[in-house]
Parts: structure tokens; sequence; C-alpha cells
């Protein structure tokens, strides 16, 4: 959607440019090298990349305590395509630099007094963190305090909350805000939250369901090994996605489906395998469940009915099925947030995920690999001292009060995202605590707003102030990664035959007055043990630093950081493991009827528990003469999250990627077909106005025949609630853009409780009646 004024060329834009290129061009791009610019004697260090969680691997060059540059880490399980290839970094690895430098970080823990945040040393921090969170728990109860860390880099975020403290609430980025169908429909259908990502390397025919691979990756490897298939296999990329992206553009195949109507699609490739006999007649006889009852709905949706419904054409969808059911098992589905987003979004995941059952791809080279994580020592394992849980019999509100009790997800979830404000209002949530992270702009943006502004305690661990922090009542500033020592486990990588660790030392020490997120959590645990009479909070005594915890981690693979850290890469392959692990008792679910808990649910959304179809609007929003147009918000490969959205270097290069660099404009874009920009009178540059039923907002325009008419869409992570200020000002900052968040409601997946991003809007010149 980016380069809006590019050729719509595909196929031949690889012909004749190797893989390594094609990954630089992606965002695999190497900083300048800016050692000459300094004077003292340059070493190397490491790091991993948790800007978007993923690991990658980074080598860091330090001159004088200051890091002056970042590359890649060769061979890297996530930043590379495997052994003997470049580790690259894409634009959001590259802001580590940016971030540990950035004189707008937060510099010294602040607590708020007298209505106002004030500067304090680490130990009145620590003290007064305590105090707070003893009268909290006096007060509300414990129970009813909102662990939000959803971007922990250590596991004891969850120890001290939910085992320490006692609070049974939790809300995760994965479920609740990133692509909860996706994760949840693969474990209750066999697979796991595995149906995400394919065995790109060993791939004869890869689809990109929903998924800008390309540009918006979780980890390189992702889009370097949709090129190594490319390169060494021949395989074919097919994209399914309403907008013309960057992988739509390199794709042999490009499905411009209309919004919210995946399901559709993939039942009626499923009616297309099943009709000319194209599935794996074994693997479904021995391994699967509910065939009679997908075959059913697949039987309802021939590709003449599908096209009325997706706007695609009848004979691409049988071409497309044909392709992927004759490559399988070596065809593999990529599929994440671009289907799960949306009030629909369950149905539209369990109909693609069915197709991987339904020819027999599952855990079979360039099929659906079902990737394993390495066994590391958990928390409980290496703790020395026996401690209670103390929310282990603690019902989380969603599913202990009545007021719920309309809400289907309460039986799948304990908390839904976009439900927090409604819990604040019932005095069921009264305080939170954040890490990294920004909520706001995870949902329904204006009543989190109104929602942590009514909490009796607000505690923000981020790096820098934004919606959150500038709100809070105790604001404890980070370490950036490269401040701190780091362990990354994953399981899907560019090894598919092994699983991996990477870790990493800090390669500075922490600049102004930051810690490290286990000395934050560490610091706290010590001062409890003064406020209360509860033994179990010296368990972190037993480690004097977050190595030796990492050390005790390792031990299962006898490995320490060091180990990992100290040669010319900060990887280790540790277990190798074979295709097809799965027995012959394995069962794959097409229909869920087994599973009673989203029995009940289903029932309550009135949906069926096997596959069918369920049109747009059924859950969430349907336009109308007054919101015409449908939005959804998109990723760039230059953001993430709202992390680094103040860094002027991306945000210079993010406008000049879409072509607008000399406008005085350094915000997210709306993107709108010229037929829905014509009948507005709107030009690229312009600044516009977008309204949904409840906000609105002002962005800038660009015009692109890439974007689908009646489809608007604008990049996530902006405006309102942004990490922008400077020096000690905490008020609320004035950024380019808007929070896209601002134009949503309740919407949500009715299961899940997954946050639809689907909005039903219009769109004006800025300034117009």
């Amino acid at each position: 959607m980016s380069e809006h004024n590019s050729a719509l060329t595909r196929r031949n834009l690889l012909k004749g440019a190797g893989v390594a290129a094609g990954a630089v061009a992606l965002g695999g791009c190497l900083s300048g090298d800016q050692s000459n610019s300094q004077q003292g004697a340059l070493s190397t260090a490491f790091g991993n990349c948790w800007m978007c969680s993923h690991n990658c691997g980074q080598k860091a060059y330090v001159r004088d305590g200051s890091v002056v540059n970042l590359t890649g880490v060769d061979g890297h399980p996530r930043g590379s395509a495997g052994e003997g290839t470049e580790g690259t970094l894409c634009p959001k690895g590259l802001a580590q630099l940016d971030k540990t430098h950035d004189p707008k970080r937060i510099k010294e823990p602040h607590i708020r007094e007298n209505g106002t945040l004030k500067k304090v040393s680490w130990e009145k921090a620590f003290q007064y963190t305590a105090e707070r969170l003893v009268s909290f728990d006096e007060n509300n109860g414990a129970e009813t305090f909102l662990d939000a860390t959803s971007w922990a880099e250590t596991d004891i975020f969850r120890t001290v909350w939910r085992d320490l403290y006692g609070s049974p609430e939790r809300i995760s980025r994965g479920i609740h805000v990133c692509a909860g169908p996706t994760f949840v429909t693969g474990g209750m259908m066999g697979v796991g939250s595995n149906n995400r990502v394919p065995d790109y390397q060993n791939s004869e025919y890869i689809i990109a369901w929903g998924r800008n691979i390309l540009n918006s990756f979780a980890g390189q490897f992702e889009a370097k090994g949709v090129l190594e298939a490319i390169e060494n296999n021949g395989a074919t990329l097919v994209t399914i996605d309403p907008q013309h992206t960057i992988t739509a553009q390199k794709s042999d195949e490009w499905m411009p489906i209309k919004p919210r109507t995946d399901g559709a699609l993939a039942l009626s490739m499923a009616n297309v395998i099943i009709e000319e006999g194209l599935y794996d007649e074994a693997f479904v006889e021995n391994h699967t469940h509910g065939f009679d009852a997908y075959r059913e709905a697949a039987m309802d949706m021939p590709p003449e009915k599908a096209a009325e419904i997706t706007g695609l054409d009848a004979e691409q969808i049988r071409t497309v099925a044909r392709g992927f059911a004759e490559a399988a098992p070596q065809a593999g589905i990529s599929v994440w947030t671009g289907t799960a987003q949306a009030g629909n979004g369950w149905k539209a995941t369990q109909n693609i995920t069915a197709l991987n059952g339904l020819v027999g791809n599952i855990d079979k080279p360039g099929g659906l690999r079902l990737w394993k994580y390495p066994s590391t020592a958990s928390f409980g394992e290496v703790c020395e001292q026996d401690y209670t849980n103390r929310a282990e019999f603690k019902d989380p509100a969603l599913k202990k009060y009545d007021e719920y009790s309309d809400y289907p997800a309460r039986h799948i979830e304990g908390i839904a995202h976009n439900l927090v404000p409604e819990m604040v209002e019932n005095e069921h949530i009264n305080g939170i605590v954040c890490h990294h992270d920004d909520p706001l702009k995870d949902g329904n943006a204006e009543s989190w707003i109104e929602a942590i502004e009514a909490m009796d305690l607000v505690i923000s661990i981020d790096a820098y102030w934004n919606g959150v922090s500038r709100r809070a009542d105790i604001v404890l500033p980070e370490a950036t990664q490269l401040e701190k020592d780091t362990l990354g486990t994953g399981n899907w990588n560019a090894y598919p035959n092994h699983k991996w660790v990477t870790g990493s030392k800090a390669a500075v020490e922490p600049r102004w007055n930051t810690k490290p997120d286990f000395d934050i959590l560490k610091g706290i645990a010590n001062e409890m043990v003064e406020k209360t009479d509860n033994d179990d909070w010296t368990v972190f005594q037993q480690w004097d630093s977050h190595e030796a915890y990492i050390d005790d981690q390792l031990s299962t693979l006898d490995l320490t950081l060091e180990d990992i850290d100290s040669g010319e890469k900060n990887y280790a392959l540790v277990e190798e493991y074979d295709y097809q692990q799965y027995g012959e008792n394995f069962t794959f679910r097409f229909d869920l009827d087994q599973i009673d808990s989203f029995a009940t649910a289903a029932e309550e959304a009135g949906m069926d528990t096997a596959p069918e179809w369920i049109p747009p609007g059924t859950y969430g929003d349907s336009t109308s003469e007054e919101y015409p147009l449908e939005f959804t918000d998109i990723r760039s490969v230059f953001f993430s999250h709202g992390s680094n959205q103040p860094h002027e270097r991306l945000q210079d290069q993010f406008a000049k990627r879409n072509q607008l660099s000399e406008e005085d404009y350094r915000g997210n874009y709306l993107y709108l077909n010229p037929e829905d920009a014509d009948a507005r009178d709107i030009e690229t540059g312009d600044m516009v106005t977008i309204e949904s039923e409840t906000g609105s907002g002002e962005l800038m325009a660009i015009v692109t025949e890439r974007a689908r008419p009646g489809l608007v869409t604008s990049q996530y992570g902006f405006g309102q609630t942004s990490a922008i200020t400077t020096g000690e000002d905490t008020r609320e900052q004035s950024a380019d853009g808007m929070n896209t968040m601002m134009l949503h409601n309740e919407q949500m997946d009715p299961i899940t409780g997954q946050v639809d991003r689907h909005i039903a809007v219009d769109v004006a010149p800025a300034g117009g009646d």
C-alpha cells in the first residue's frame, strides 16, 4: 500500500533479483557505519530485537559506551534464511539504536504527588510502589488489578502480578488484540497457534492470506523464506488481500477479495478440492473429525456463489484451489491478523485452517509445520523457594459476575480488551500495570482513556511518555533491549528441524537513570518484603542478576548466556526434531463440537461448531448511507505498535516511502481508491477527516489504485496517546496523524473477544461542512 505510484507488476520483479537483494529491499537494510565519527576503540556486542517481539539477532558496534551501528547476525533463526545466509534488520530493528540514545526517553522514575508527576529516586519509587500496592489490595482487592504487561522480555512479570500479588486479570496482546481467532481456532482444531506460519523454505505453493509477508513479518526469516522457496523450489506465491501490497506485487496470483469474505473463499476452495477428488483421503479418514459437516458446508459454496460474495473470479478460485491441493503436502497457508481482526474472523480462520487438514499437509515439509519450543526451565523449576500462587483459585471478573453473562467470550477467555472500560465502571477492575505497550491504541480508545483516568492505581513501566505513562501514578523508566540481558526462545524459524535459543548480554549500560525490567520487578518485590508479612516476595533474592536467572533457565540445555553470547553469533540450535511428529491417535478437528466450552459459546453467539459462512455485519459494523466506506488499520515495516513512532528518522523514511517527504506532516496516511476520492473531491496530500458513528480524526490522504473501492485503510499506532513529547513535560502532546482506534466502539469477535478493527466510516476534506 505504501508505494502508491509503483507499477502493478508482480512476478517479473523477482526475476533476475537474488534472494539476498530482495530481502534487503524488503527492509533488511543495514545502518550506515558511523565508526569513523568517534574516537574510542570499537567493540562488538549482541542484541535480540524486541520491537515486534520476534527476536531477530543484532550485532551492535559500541564506542565510548554508545551503540554507533547495528547489523544483523548471519544465519540467525529469525533474522536470516538459515545457515550460510545473511542476517539483516528491518527499519524497526535498526530503530533500537535510535531508541537507546533517544533524548525523549523517560530518564528518571516518577510518582504522582498532588496531581503532578515528580522525579524521585529508585529507592523512593520502589517504596511508593509497594505502599500503593498494599493499600490497593486492602481497599480494592488484588484481584481487581489488571496485568497488561504484554511485551515482557522476562517471564517473571507473571510471577509478580499473578502468583505473588494475586491478580487473575491478564490481558495479552496475542489473543485479545492481535489474532485471537487465529490462535484459538488452531488450538481447538489440533494444530495450536502453529496454523499461522508454514514451512516456507520447503514449500512449493504459499498462500499469503490477509498477510503482507514481505513488509510486515514475524522476523526476517518469513520474507526470506518465501523468496528462498521461489528461488530454489520455483514456488508459487498467492496473495489474498483487498489491498495491492508489496507481497501482492510480487505474487503469481493476487486475489483482491472483498473485506471480511475470506470464510466464503475458503469454503469455495474446499468445494473445488472435494468435488475434484484432490484432497488427502487417507489423512481425512484416519486423522480428522467432522468431515461430513465440513463437506456439507463446502458443497453449499461453489465458486460461482463465492465469486458473487467475494468479488473474485470463479475461475481464479478454481485455479488457486487446484494449485494448492496439487502441490500439497508441500503447500502452506500463512495467516495471522488480516482475517482475525473482524467480527466474523472466527469462522474465517476456522474455514482457512480446515484447508490444511483437507489436503493433509500437517507437519509435512513445506506444509503446516508443528513447530516446537526448546525445553528451557520454567520459573517454578528453577526457583528454590516454595511460594503460594495467590491467584490460582480466583476467577476473573468476566467469568465471575452476571453483568457479563451476555458475552459468549467468557466461556473461552478470562477477559476481553474492549470490556475493560465496562469492568472499570463496574469496579471489577480498579488498577493496571502496563509495560511497553499502549492499550489506548488497541481498541475502544476513548473509553480506555476514561477508564485509565478513573482507576485507583496506574503503574507504567516504559521507555516513553505515552497515553498511559502520562496518566500514571507511578512511572518506572525501563532500559532498552540493548541495555539489558535477554533470552529469546521461539518455535517457527529458518531451521524447520531445530529448536533454538538466542541470547545477549547488555551491549551498553542503561542510559540516564533507567533500569532493566528484571531489576525493576526485583526492586518492587524486595520492597514488598518490607511492607508485607508475605515472605513469598523473597523468591527473586536467589539471583544476583538477570544473567544468573537466564543461566538457570538454560540449564536444561547445558548452556549459559555466556555460551550463547561470546562467539561470532548469539544463537544456538539446540534440539533436532523430525516432521510428522504426531502419532496414530492425532486428530485434526474440522467440527469443534467436541470442545464443550466452544460449543456453549457458539450456541450463545448463534453460530455452528462446524465450518460455515457468516456474512460481514453479522457481528460488527455494516456500511450504511451515512457511513458508506469500510475502514481497517494496517501495519508498516517502519513502526511497531506505537513503540517507535517518536523516532524522527523513521518518520522521515516513512514519509519518503509514501512519496510525501516534502510535506510538513509526519503522521499516518489514509489510503483510498480514486473512485472514492473523486466523489469527495480529495487528492493525494490533502488533509481529510475520517468519521465513524463514535469518533473522528484527521490525517493526510493518499489516492491510489492499490486501494480497493469502498475500503479505506491507515497505519496503526499514531496520533492521540502517542509516545511523543520533549523534556520532562508529561502533558498530553499533539502528534501528527490519528489514533485509528478513536473510531472504534466495542466491535469484537464474540468467541475470543478479539478487537474487530473493521469500522463503517465516511471521509471528507478536512475543514469542510
